[in-house]
Parts: C-alpha cells; structure tokens; sequence
C-alpha cells in the first residue's frame, strides 16, 4: 500500500515543482556577498580589486548617464567616499572612485569627497579622478568641526550637497549600527538633502540584511553591482543591477539579471 502512494505522489510533486517560476534574481546577505567577492579575486575567476573597480564604476557612471538622459540633466554629481569594516576584503569606495573617473572624462563636471586616508587601490583611482579634473576634498569635517557644533555642521553639509544634482553615497558595503565621524555626520546630511540621492550598494547605515531598521535616509536610486543584497529587497525606489563580473554559470549558481548585450546595467521592475 505504501508502495502504491508514494508511486502515485511522487509525479503529482513533480508536477507541483515543476510548476514553481524559476527565481529570478539572488539576494545575497552580507556574508555571502563578502565570501562572493573574495571568491571571485580568488584562483578560481582570477578578478583582480582594481578590475572589479573598473567593471562596477563603469555600470554606475553610465546608469547616472542613464538618468540625466530620461530626467532633468544630472551636471553636477558628488561622490562621498568611504571605507568598509569588519575585514572587509572590498570596499565601496573603489566602485564610486572608479564610476567618478569615467564620468570627469565624459565633461561631468565631478566632486570627489574622500573621507578616510587612502590606501594604494584608493590613492591611484583619486590621481585618476584628479588628472581628469574632478576636484578633490580632504579633511571638510575636521575644519568645521574645529568652527561649529553638530548640528550646524549637518546643516552645512546639507546645503553644500544641495548645489549638486546628484550626491553619490558610496560609503560603506557592510552594517554600521554605530557610525561615527566622519560617517555619521554624511548619514545625517543625507536626509536633509533635497537633491537626488544614489547609494551605490547599501545605503549608509543600512543593515546588510535586514534593510532600513535604524530608521535612516531612503536614497531615490540604489545601484547593486554584481548582486543585491538582502536588506535592499524591500526598497521601494529604482533599483538597478550593474557590475557585470559574475560568470552565467557560478560556483553559488546565484541567479543573474537578465542583461541586454549591449547594457552594463539592468532595470530591476516592480
């Protein structure tokens, strides 16, 4: 009898799988994106930091391009650079250096705020920025800070950010639950800015996994390079995928977006 039901189950669960759309993206969590990242520096893909820059700083400059294309012109943009924690083997910094370079030689006229010291991957792609007429700024908390007390150094920020069309946050790629300066004082401005925002990844003070649960800024644009991660599914803005650098058939068999040949980037729908 047993014998009989599982042999009439068995194609009836079949059917029932067969059945399920496929998924259609991967969402990765914090830790899998971070194992990902030094997989594909590893032996296996043979990526090396810079490469993967230059690959996820092009998606980012041409999905801005995008944007001023459709909406009104972006002609000025502002990146705010930081640095990630924790062990972190890849850096968000990189992606928006990169991505500022390669909008400075297409005439964008591009700010670069570097809010660590640099390391070499770092200090050569700030030179690059630097030969291609993107200005450069060192050290603007610590000289208003030595002048002002926080809040109006948050409100500074802010309407300094605001004569830009489009302020740039790649700050950090991992959780912050407690930023500091000079991170924290960039989160705040963040949310009084009335121009529109891009955050490249995760936005600052984001959790990689679970999303907004410290009640931060929401950014218009989220661009994710390589994969998303978990704590972006909810956002409810535009949302594309860029960084072309995981290969089809994978070592996680993460699921890829649907690129167009000719596109760096792909639309996420909602």
């Amino acid at each position: 009898m047993l014998i009989f039901f599982l042999t009439f189950l068995n194609p009836l669960l079949a059917q029932e799988q067969a059945s399920l759309p496929p998924p259609t993206l991967s969402y990765l969590k914090g830790s899998e994106y971070q194992l990902l990242m030094e997989t594909l520096m590893g032996k296996q893909y043979g990526y090396t930091k810079a490469q993967l820059a230059e690959i996820g700083g092009q998606s980012v400059a041409e999905y801005i391009l995008y944007l001023s294309r459709i909406d009104v012109p972006l002609k000025r943009v502002i990146f705010i650079i930081g640095q990630d924690f924790q062990g972190s083997s890849y850096q968000n910094g990189y992606f928006g250096l990169a991505a500022a370079r390669y909008l400075a030689q297409r005439k964008v006229e591009v700010d670069v705020v570097l809010l660590y010291s640099n390391d070499p991957l770092r200090s050569r792609l700030a030179m690059q920025c630097k030969s291609h007429s993107a200005t450069l700024h060192f050290d603007i908390l610590q000289n208003l800070q030595e002048q002002l007390n926080v809040q109006m150094t948050k409100n500074i920020l802010a309407n300094w950010l605001n004569d830009y069309d489009l302020v740039v946050d790649a700050i950090s790629l991992t959780s912050i639950e407690q930023p500091k300066t000079p991170v924290r004082e960039f989160m705040h401005a963040f949310s009084e800015v009335n121009k529109k925002v891009l955050a490249i990844n995760l936005p600052v003070g984001w959790h990689t996994d679970n999303g907004n649960l410290y009640n931060v800024y929401e950014p218009q644009f989220v661009i994710s390079l390589g994969l998303p991660l978990k704590g972006i599914k909810e956002f409810e803005g535009q949302h594309a995928i860029g960084g072309r650098y995981i290969p089809q058939t994978n070592t996680f068999n993460y699921v890829l977006p649907k690129y167009k040949i000719e596109d760096s980037f792909h639309l996420l729908q909602k």
